[in-house]
Parts: C-alpha cells; structure tokens; sequence
C-alpha cells in the first residue's frame, strides 16, 4: 500500500468518525427532547481495489419501527375517544346528581310525592296545600336545570368540534408542508430525520383528534387518511375537514355535519376526541333528554284528575286543564322536561288542590297522591326500553343508567390510557435514545478518532523521512 493511499484511508477515517460523533453528541443532546428518535450515520468501506480508499458516509437516518408506530398511532385515537367520553360523562353525572346524595330528579320527585301523601290526608290545611305547589315547583325547576345543563354540555361538545377541527386542519396543513421539504430534501440526498420527527409529532396530534393510517412512499412523503380510507394528505395536498359551530343549542338544534372535501363523514368518525365528541352530541346527550322527556311527558299525564279545576293555561301544545303541570307538548315535545312548569292557577290558588265544583273536595288530593304512587306506560327512549312502571322507579332507571355509563367510561379511559403509555414506552425503547448505550458508542468513536490521526501523524513523519533521504 503506497503512502498516499495509506494518508487517503486514515483522513477517511477522520472524517468519518468526526461526523459519526456529531451524529453521536446529537442523540445525547436530545436524549430528553419529545419525540425525537435517534439517528444513525450508515457507513461503507471502498477499498483501494475498487477505485475507493477509505470509508463513505451516507444521510443521516433515523430508527423507526413502523409496525409499531402504526399500533401506537392507533392507540392514541382510541384513548383520545375513551378520555373524552369520560370527560363528558362526568359532566352529565354532575348533572343528574348521585345516587342516594339527595340531589337528584328522583329525590325531588319523591318530595313531590310525599308532599301529596301529606295533603291527601290533610287536605284541607292551608300549609299541605302551599307545600304540595312548593314542591311541585321544585320539581318542575329541576326537569328545566337538567334539561338546560344537557343542552349545555351538548353545546360545550359542539364547541369543542369546531376548535379540535381548527387544529386538526393546522396539523394536516403542517404535515403536507414538511412532505413537500421531506421530498426535495431526499431527492439531493441530504438527510431528512429532523422533519420526519416534525411530521410524526403532527401525526400524532392527528390520530388524538381523528382515526387514522398512513403509508410511507419511496419519495420520503407519508399519505394520511382516515381510518375508513378518505385520503386526507397526499404528497403536499391536503384535504381539509369542515365544520359549522352552533349558536345556542336545545334539543330540536340542528347541528354542523363533519365534513371532508364537501363529503359527510359526521357517522364514520367515531375515534379520537372528536370521535368522542360526536357521540355525546348525537347519541349520549340526546338519549339523556328522550328518556327525560319520558319522565316529564308521564309526569304531567298521572299528576292530573277531572276533579282539578285548573284552567288551560295555554303554555304548551296540550291542553292543561285539570292538570298540577303546564308547558308541554305530549304529541310532539322532544324536551317537555325544558318547558314544564306548575300550572299558573295552582301558583295562584293552592286551594283548588281541595276545591272542586261544589266545593271541598278531599278526592283531587288523594286521586293525585294514589296516581304519583301507581304505574305509568313509558314509551322506549334512549338506552331504556318499552316499559311499564312507576314515576320513581323509571326516574331511578335514568340516574343508574348515567352512574353505570359514568364508572364505565372511566374505567375504560383508565385502561386504555394504560395500555398508551405502555405502548407509547415500547415505542421509545425501540428508537429513542438509551444514553448508556450513547456514550459507549462515544467513546469508541473517540478512540477511532485518535487512531486516524496517530495515523495521519506517522504517514507524516514517513513523508519527512524519505524527504531527507532525497535531499541527504
């Protein structure tokens, strides 16, 4: 091997092991930094025999495992829908109040009840009778703050669609741009591993709002598309999503549709949080207010007698007369729970709870008390079937289904926030950077550094040598 090939391998080495230990100082500089993944420095020999002399570096690269990364992705959206859901379940729980604490609609209807029992007994006390209205009042008010705090957290859902959408189309926006950059940049062989870790951290904040896959190309660009296979980002295209948030929500709102590139995609998007959010927009919540809408619509039918001399007060729909409530609309009403009230007569007047044509009348109170006691048919309504039975048992039906949906949701998110993160340190194990392991390598190429230029230095003073023979 002649002096200058000798010089040729040894500034090869040099240079190579420079750059690995760039390449080297990098993952330990960002060893803490999210979603950064480690890099390599591929190399190859060329021996002199083959025209070369030395060793070659390629791009930089990045460890990646995309069998798991798919998985993790996946992951993400079914966690972000299970933590929304339970976010939102929560807040209804918040609503209808706990069992056995007091505060719910079953308890204010058992007020109801028992003031009644009260009154059949003693009808004709003034007291009896302004309790029964107070109580019937309260009743009424808490069917309207149910109904009022449903519409609510409907409204907070649809809200929040409308800014996740937002966001998501700058994530989308952000992955089709570095695309574009990923794709130039390979094309003149330069390395790309910063902008794929951009793109998988904007990927990702995707997969939380929306399912998605996505497919790598020869070109270094990624395809993202929905989990039912709508392309979303193709090269530096971008498909973006559509959504209209509403004004004030009540039951009979009607509400945005999701939509992609003009095409509706509202019933197909059922994970991640907006996932999550649709379904308590359009399933949860409104499965709440018709079984709710089923205990008021019943309520106002058995808290009636002929022997009731109230008027109709014109305040709903149906006809009121003779009739403790006022303000709904039996036919048609999809959320009577938001309009009931007492009916104005009775605010005016508690003694007709006693007066009937003739005069006092102890069977209004006593017809009314067996009424509230007795069974009622409900039509099915959101998760509850065709049934008869009492007012109280049915209300009770409403506040455990919302408890059991409730404890569900968050054992659910707990577990699938569990398997994330097991996933999610997988993922990190298998391409993150392990420092110990860094630092070994470090040393090595340090080492190899020395040795190129120990190298160098004694081809050196070879070259010194034979110039002071030729000159000697």
């Amino acid at each position: 091997m002649s002096l200058n090939v000798a010089l040729q391998y040894a500034l090869s080495g040099l240079t190579t092991t420079q750059a690995q230990l760039q390449v080297l100082s990098g993952n330990i500089a960002n060893a803490q930094t999210p979603g950064y993944s480690r890099e390599t420095l591929p190399q190859t020999s060329t021996p002199a025999t083959t025209g070369g002399a030395g060793v070659v570096t390629g791009a930089i690269q990045r460890v990646t495992d995309k069998i798991l990364q798919a998985s993790v992705l996946q992951q993400t959206s079914t966690a972000g829908t299970a933590s929304t859901l339970d976010d939102y379940l929560k807040q209804v729980q918040t609503l209808i109040g706990q069992v056995d604490a007091g505060n719910t609609i079953g308890d204010a209807f058992n007020s109801f009840a028992s003031a009644m029992q009260t009154l059949a007994t003693t009808p004709q006390d003034p007291m009896a009778q302004q309790g029964a209205v107070n109580a019937a009042q309260q009743l009424a008010q808490n069917l309207n703050s149910l109904s009022s705090g449903i519409q609510s957290v409907r409204q907070s859902a649809d809200s929040q669609i409308a800014t996740d959408v937002g966001t998501l189309n700058g994530a989308l926006d952000t992955i089709g741009q570095l695309n574009q950059q990923i794709s130039g940049l390979q094309a003149l062989g330069q390395p790309t591993a910063t902008l794929e870790d951009q793109r998988d951290q904007a990927v990702a904040q995707v997969a939380q709002l929306v399912g998605i896959s996505t497919y790598s190309r020869p070109d270094g660009t990624l395809e993202v598309l929905t989990a039912q296979g709508k392309t979303l980002v193709d090269g530096s295209i971008v498909q973006h999503f559509s959504y209209t948030q509403a004004g004030t929500v009540t039951a009979a709102t009607p509400l945005s549709a999701l939509t992609v590139d003009g095409i509706d995609v509202t019933s197909e998007t059922t994970s991640g949080e907006i996932g999550g959010l649709l379904q308590m927009r359009d399933t949860a919540l409104p499965d709440l207010t018709a079984e709710v809408n089923q205990f008021a619509n019943n309520l106002f039918n058995v808290a009636a007698t002929p022997g009731l001399q109230t008027t109709n007060s014109g305040l709903g729909a149906t006809n009121d007369a003779n009739h403790i409530f006022a303000g709904v609309n039996i036919a048609a009403g999809v959320d009577n729970a938001a309009t009931i009230q007492v009916n104005p007569d009775l605010l005016t007047n508690p003694a007709l709870l006693d007066t009937g044509v003739g005069g006092p009348d102890p069977s209004i109170a006593q017809t009314l008390s067996s009424n509230l006691q007795g069974t009622a048919t409900f039509a099915a309504a959101g998760t509850l079937p065709a049934t008869t039975t009492s007012l109280n048992s049915y209300v009770g039906q409403i506040i455990g289904s919302a408890a059991s949906a409730a404890s569900a949701a968050t054992s659910n998110a707990q577990d699938q926030s569990a398997l994330l993160t097991q996933m999610q340190s997988q993922y990190t194990s298998e391409t993150g950077v392990n420092l110990d392991s860094e630092l070994s390598t470090l040393i090595i190429y340090q080492n190899a550094y020395s040795a190129s230029a120990r190298v160098i230095s004694t081809i050196q003073s070879m070259y010194d040598a034979l110039m002071n023979i030729s000159t000697s």
